[in-house]
């Protein structure tokens, strides 16, 4: 059980002013006020002793490698890391606060949860793993306790450098000092060992997810692929077939939206799953556009030192890569999905020739507003890079 007792100075770093710390097994968290920057921010210390034990092979090196991945990943249901930092007895991670309880101190059967929505979080949860096996993250270390359910229904999960400094340090600390980086499937360099891991948690999250609403409707198909991704091979697509089940049975319980008149069913569509982009910052206009029917597609811009800049989210309905279609030029930013989606294809001359339709100075007024937040979007990113933004 946690204790609630001063476990850190005052201020830190001469920059957070600790409001409340809590000991936990092998760390201490704090919620601290980031004079700097006027904003709440969580912070995770270790002693620097749990780092290079021979239980575990986790190494400074391995955290800071996984703040500095952390810090350049971006996803609307992952806490921001910030930085790590170090005084003479720990080591740091700051990063976002989290708001409301961990899915692990939420009580069963949850009157204001639904089916539909403990569905939803479910898909976003594995959307999330899934999209972090593609692009080379593995071993996550996310569990329950890990995941947070805000007062306005929002789920929000640790960036994956706090949670494995988190489990190391648990790990350590149970197991009375022997340490085991995940627990009986090996250690973070393995990659397969950490892909099982990461299943095994994705099923437990499923379970505890489906404990939430009072009725029992998702319980017998969550117990379902939660045995599926147990039995699985660590190589196999066995999250992402998770995550297609159980959109199945999201759209069967909300109803599918139906496209917007704008559309047709003459129209191409495209299916992405997570981790793949529909075009990257410098390409060439190739003619087309995108309505987003399904999903959730992340826009953002690289900086000069490779840094990935969040410039917007775009959600079901939203039009996307207009702008190079207006005035014909490279793309100013880069689109990769987040959860699985689906767009309709918009041929340029189509979208052209709509437009056209309505008011040719609708259409030139477009085009001068196409320029100005092509600049806007570059002076907003270069103001990010100055200001030291973590994307």
């Amino acid at each position: 059980m946690n204790e609630k007792v001063p476990l850190l100075p005052g201020t830190l770093f001469d920059r957070y002013r600790v409001q409340s710390s809590t000991g936990d097994a092998g760390f201490v968290r704090a919620v601290c006020h980031d004079t700097k920057a006027n904003r709440m921010v969580s912070v995770v210390g270790v002693e620097k002793s749990l780092l290079d034990h021979p239980g575990t092979g986790y190494t400074l090196a391995l955290l800071q490698a996984d703040v500095q991945q952390a810090r350049a990943s971006t996803h609307p249901s992952v806490l921001q890391a910030e930085e790590m930092l170090q005084d003479d007895k720990r080591i740091y991670v700051v990063s976002e606060v989290s708001e409301g309880l961990s899915l692990s101190r939420l009580p069963k059967r949850v009157a204001n949860i639904s089916t539909t929505f403990a569905a939803g979080a479910m898909v976003r949860l594995l959307s999330l793993i899934e999209l972090s096996q593609r692009i080379g993250q593995s071993g996550l270390c996310l569990s329950p306790s890990e995941a947070y359910l805000s007062p306005k229904g929002v789920i929000k999960v640790e960036n994956f450098a706090t949670a494995r400094l988190m489990h190391v340090a648990r790990a350590i600390h149970n197991n009375n000092g022997a340490g085991s980086l995940l627990g009986s499937f090996g250690a973070f360099r393995e990659a397969a060992l950490c892909r099982a891991d990461d299943a095994e948690r994705a099923a437990v999250m499923i379970e505890t997810l489906a404990e939430l609403p009072e009725t029992d409707d998702l319980r017998p198909m969550a117990q379902r692929i939660a045995g599926n991704l147990r039995n699985s091979s660590s190589q196999d697509n066995s999250i992402a077939d998770a995550v297609e089940q159980l959109r199945g049975v999201q759209n069967s319980m909300a109803g599918k939206r139906p496209l917007e008149a704008t559309t047709t069913a003459n129209h191409a569509r495209r299916t992405l799953r997570p981790g793949e982009y529909l075009f990257h910052q410098g390409d060439a206009s190739n003619g087309e556009c995108y309505v987003l029917d399904d999903g959730l597609v992340q826009i953002s811009k690289c900086t000069n030192d490779g840094r990935e800049l969040f410039l917007d989210l775009s959600k079901p309905g939203d039009i996307i890569g207009e702008m190079a279609v207006l005035d014909d030029r490279p793309r100013m930013a880069s689109a990769m999905v987040l959860e699985p989606s689906e767009v309709v294809i918009i041929k340029g001359a189509d979208f052209l020739a709509r437009l056209e339709k309505s008011d040719i100075i609708a259409v030139k007024l477009l085009e001068v507003m196409a320029s100005r937040i092509r600049y806007q979007s570059s002076e907003i990113a270069r103001l990010k890079e100055m200001l030291g933004a973590k994307a």
